[in-house]
């Protein structure tokens, strides 16, 4: 699958090693052709700082998840910009990431957690900050494993960002007032996953 890829860029700044690129990792079920996206990832004191911009230079619009659900007092809360999933992505490497992900097999749900997402017309394109706090604490969409437990201890971290095409599954186009996904196999059928280059952790 061919992917826009940055050559990577490592220095040393006043905070830790900054890591940019555009390294895909996983594998997600759809090529966007247009889209581009370009990060960096520092380590900073206490945080790991990620600077991230998506640009859609596609035929059509696509969906960049923005907003991740949290759980509070044993309940599902509304999807924040500043949360993110925390899960482990092979060996002693993290993934920091916005994204959607399949459902586990046999598993049934009282609420679906759902992702939130930023329209991104043709020509447009976003640029965001996240902050996750170090030492990373898991978070991951189901406790099962289906989705890989963090890593003890993590030397490495990725950050993945989840873009949409969702023509197959609104074949009219997203009506207005529908402003994410809960996390399905059809969704992730229509994601294509960019991540960051790999960044070495203290």
């Amino acid at each position: 699958m061919t992917t826009t890829r940055l050559m990577l860029l490592a220095s040393l700044l006043a905070g830790g090693l900054v890591m940019s690129g555009c390294a895909k990792v996983p594998e997600g079920e759809r090529e966007i052709e247009g889209v581009r996206f370009e990060s960096e990832v520092a380590q900073t004191g206490g945080a790991l700082e990620v600077s991230y911009r998506v640009v859609n230079d596609a035929d059509t619009d696509v969906y960049v998840v923005d907003s991740v659900p949290t759980y509070a007092n044993g309940a599902l809360q509304t999807a924040s910009a500043d949360t993110v999933y925390v899960l482990g992505s092979g060996g002693s490497r993290a993934e920091v990431s916005k994204r959607i992900f399949a459902l586990p097999d046999d598993k049934d749900f009282a609420q679906m957690p759902a992702v939130g997402w930023v329209k991104l017309a043709a020509g447009e394109e976003m640029k965001r900050n996240v902050r996750v706090p170090l030492p990373l604490e898991e978070y991951r969409p189901f406790d099962d494993d289906s989705v890989p437990e963090l890593p003890d201890p993590v030397e490495e971290v990725v950050f993945c960002i989840g873009v949409l095409d969702l023509r197959d599954l609104y074949p009219e186009g997203v009506p207005a007032d529908v402003t994410g996904l809960a996390h399905s196999d059809s969704a992730a059928e229509s994601q294509q996953i960019f991540c960051s280059d790999p960044a070495s952790l203290d």
